[in-house]
């Protein structure tokens, strides 16, 4: 009865949040294989930036082939600037500018196969590209924007052209299925750089013609400096991309392969800490992914603004929060995003999705990249946590906005395909793909799959037919229940032993459109004894599945999926004893999962006495940390401090913090002016700061302003003091 009305509790509730979510999902407009007219071969993009006055002219040469029998129109994507003229050799051509694109008219029609190279001249007219227009928030200026210097950061001239930015800057057939080589020729004043896709060609500095006629070398606020770059392999629209500024480059290689690090001067002293591990990330994937590094160079540039980061090929844009000193090294690392980003030179840059729904085959790979870098740098527990956070990232966008497949072509904006569907629960998915069939047999898959759509843009269809073959077996019934179903197991599980004979009952209750009544699971439980382990398979394939095993002795618990491979929420009849077992014997997760469920038992004497030991003792800072959480209403201030002395992780640290002010703050604000100076952790030091101002007084106004103008990661110093500053004003 209580797992009835638990179901019917669940059906009613999701019932009503999913019908409201996903009918916002499924009316958007349902987008089809794209028909193109033609191919763009090449671009030929000359640009003149006025940084000065915000502007800046263009000259784009498109080589193109057409693939209908017969076209009498030439259509490109073009936003934002002012096209002036359109020619055909010499020849000025008829055009039309409107609705997000230039109708461009033959002299007379153009036959299948047949080439054509039109040279499009434009200028910005002050014009920008607000991305809220585009459904898109977090990004500065689609298309290419300025930007003034601040007090953290000088000038600078950046593109962007995700998802849909390119025709923001350059005349395009802007979508992700046209590929095409490229020649970005970029003049700047000439104390800035240029980067962009490729190989450097030319760095030229410009002349200046005197009254007289005589011309001299361009000296003083007048003097510019050509950049020409060239790539000479195939390349998404999207990808494209030219930053200018005041950079400095550090010079790196990947073996022969020259790896260079843009960032701004303030900056190079801590580069190396940031990038450092890159040709180690490279080395990694090559023996990932089997196929040795694609490209001619691979560069990366740190750009204000930003969060995270955008993987154009050969140079990858990476937000300044990648730059950090040696104290934020163990709070805010930036290895996992330097290896996203490295993965998607394969996964996104070298093959790339078909349309835009495809776009897990981009990012679910490369988030599934960055765990496997993870789990390689820092050990196996530590992936563990990596790859469970990844899954909580999923479950937040599952349970507070919608549900959906991972391929899902309703869409009325590009970016609403990259969502945590996409990342984490692609990377997720992945993670189980590979544990049921094998690290061979999947590295083999991807190194088939690369090499087959090498400058390609395959579809998910395309990536099942090469799987199946690779693995000689149909896993299509794998791809159908995670990637093309929207949703994940949700699953009772209730444990009996009696007379010899352990019962295991499971129960799937998911609901929701698009999402599987039940799911074929292959996993493991694990039965847990005094002195021994017991791993038994199980085969899940109905919406209630009875197993039974034959054990002399009751298990001190049961644990299912004792490797936490799942993508599965998970209810279970533990007991009492059971979560006291689980506390000390399981998994890291597990370990996690017993510290959180015994707070339900707090006035149990063994069960503080436990959760003490644990908050203390546990090899993993992320069970310590949980404990914390779980028994801090039971702990005296000397428990806090002699925890919080003892505490090498910042974490559980920055938890006691919070939970001792939230107990004992008289105790709290003692221990915090004591040590606040002399942590060693920007999370810590900004949490010790938040608490001073919700339970300090007037004497730590002093105390707190010398941390409002330092530089901290993302400000969370500056942030914290400013708005502790201002509470303990008011009081």
């Amino acid at each position: 009865m209580q797992c009835l009305m638990r179901a019917l509790f669940i059906l009613f509730i999701f019932g009503h949040i999913l019908s409201a979510q996903n009918s916002d999902i499924y009316k958007r407009p349902f987008q089809s294989k794209p028909d193109f007219d033609i191919d763009v071969l090449h671009y030929d993009i000359n640009l003149k930036i006025y940084d000065h006055e915000k502007t800046f002219y263009g000259k784009t040469s498109i080589d193109f082939k057409v693939l209908k029998s017969k076209i009498d129109t030439v259509r490109f994507d073009v936003e934002t600037y002012r096209v002036t003229s359109v020619k055909d050799d010499t020849v000025s051509l008829s055009f039309i500018q409107a609705d997000g694109s230039v109708m461009i008219i033959p002299a007379s029609p153009i036959y299948r196969d047949e080439t054509r190279k039109y040279t499009i001249s434009y200028q910005s007219d002050g014009k920008i590209a607000d991305p809220a227009n585009y459904n898109m928030s977090g990004v500065r200026v689609l298309g290419l924007g300025f930007f003034d210097e601040s007090e953290d950061n000088p000038a600078l001239v950046q593109t962007h052209s995700f998802p849909e930015g390119a025709r923001h800057w350059f005349p395009s057939n802007d979508h992700p299925a046209d590929k095409a080589t490229s020649k970005i020729v970029t003049t700047v004043r000439s104390d800035w750089k240029v980067l962009s896709n490729g190989v450097l060609k030319e760095e030229t500095t410009n002349w200046k013609r005197l009254a007289n006629g005589m011309r001299i070398r361009a000296e003083g606020s007048g003097d510019s400096t050509t950049y020409r770059w060239d790539l000479d392999l195939p390349n998404s629209t999207y990808l494209y991309v030219m930053v200018a500024g005041p950079f400095e480059v550090i010079q790196d290689y990947h073996g022969d392969i020259p790896m260079s690090y843009w960032v701004y001067p303030k900056d190079k002293k801590h580069a190396d800490r940031s990038f450092h591990r890159t040709p180690e990330i490279m080395r990694f994937f090559e023996k990932e992914y089997g196929v040795a590094y694609p490209w001619p160079k691979m560069d990366q540039i740190t750009i204000p603004g930003i969060g995270g980061g955008a993987e154009s090929t050969t140079a990858t844009i990476l937000g300044e929060k990648t730059i950090h000193d040696a104290k934020a090294e163990k709070d805010f690392p930036s290895h996992w995003l330097v290896a996203h980003e490295a993965a998607h030179q394969w996964w996104g840059d070298y093959v790339t999705m078909g349309n835009w729904h495809h776009a897990w085959i981009n990012e679910s790979f490369a988030t599934y990249g960055e765990y496997l870098y993870s789990t390689f740098q820092y050990g196996e527990v530590e992936g563990k946590i990596n790859l469970w956070k990844k899954k909580q990232s999923y479950l937040n966008e599952y349970r507070n906005k919608y549900s959906r497949p991972m391929v899902h072509p309703y869409w009325e904006y590009p970016n609403q395909n990259f969502d945590s569907h996409i990342y984490p629960r692609g990377a997720a998915v992945l993670h189980m793909l590979r544990q049921i069939v094998g690290d061979d047999t999947f590295k083999e898959f991807q190194e088939e799959f690369l090499n087959k759509f090498a400058f390609g843009n395959p579809t998910t269809e395309d990536l099942i037919n090469v799987f199946n073959e690779v693995a000689e077996k149909d896993y299509t019934w794998f791809f159908k229940q995670w990637v093309l179903s929207a949703g994940h197991p949700q699953l009772d599980i209730n444990t009996s032993w009696k007379k010899g004979e352990l019962t295991v009952a499971i129960n799937q209750t998911q609901i929701g459109r698009k999402t599987p009544t039940k799911y074929y699971l292959p996993t493991k439980i694990a039965l847990y004894y005094k002195n021994e382990v017991v791993e038994k398979e199980l085969i899940i394939d109905r919406k209630r599945s009875i197993f039974r095993f034959e054990t002399k002795k009751e298990p001190l618990f049961v644990r299912f999926d004792p490797s936490d491979d799942l993508l599965v929420e998970v209810e279970q009849n533990h007991s009492f004893e059971g979560l006291l077992n689980k506390l000390k014997r399981d998994s890291v997760i597990g370990r996690m999962e017993a510290a959180r469920l015994l707070k339900k038992y707090i006035d149990e004497p063994s069960t503080v006495r436990s959760l003490k030991r644990v908050a203390v003792h546990d090899r993993s800072w992320f069970v310590r940390k949980a404990a914390i959480q779980s028994v801090s209403s039971e702990l005296t201030s000397k428990d806090f401090l002699i925890a919080f002395i003892r505490e090498k992780h910042s974490q559980p640290r920055r938890s006691l913090v919070t939970e001792m002010s939230k107990y004992h703050p008289s105790d709290a604000v003692q221990l915090i002016r004591k040590y606040l100076d002399k942590d060693d952790s920007y999370i810590v030091q900004a949490e010790m700061i938040r608490q001073l101002g919700s339970y300090g007084d007037s004497s730590d106004i002093k105390r707190i302003e010398p941390y409002v103008k330092p530089w901290s990661p993302r400000k969370i110093m500056r942030n914290a003091a400013n708005k502790s500053l201002i509470q303990l004003q008011e009081k």
